[in-house]
């Protein structure tokens, strides 16, 4: 894990959020620790939307829907899920 910087830390955790093997989601500060990114400070909007995408990750790998299937192309850390569906999975 790099040292404190914040501006560089927020979107690297997002970006970095992943499955590493099946069945294993990282996210938030394991992200920094596995990649070597620089650490998040006080702020806790990556962790939150690092979190979420957590969430559809597992949920897709799970073969379950989510609201983030049918985004296209769009980053899926910059789309809020809204349950509009019954057909959704709740995260």
């Amino acid at each position: 894990m790099k040292a404190l910087d914040m501006n560089k830390a927020e979107d690297a955790i997002v970006r970095l959020t992943r499955e590493v093997v099946p069945g294993m989601i990282v996210t938030g500060m394991e992200v920094a620790e596995i990649d070597g990114a620089p650490r998040m400070g006080p702020t806790f909007g990556a962790m939150m939307i690092s979190g979420q995408k957590a969430a559809h990750l597992a949920l897709r790998s799970l073969g379950l829907p989510n609201a983030l299937d049918s985004v296209g192309n769009v980053h899926p850390e910059l789309v809020l899920a809204a349950a509009e569906s019954a057909e959704i999975a709740e995260a």
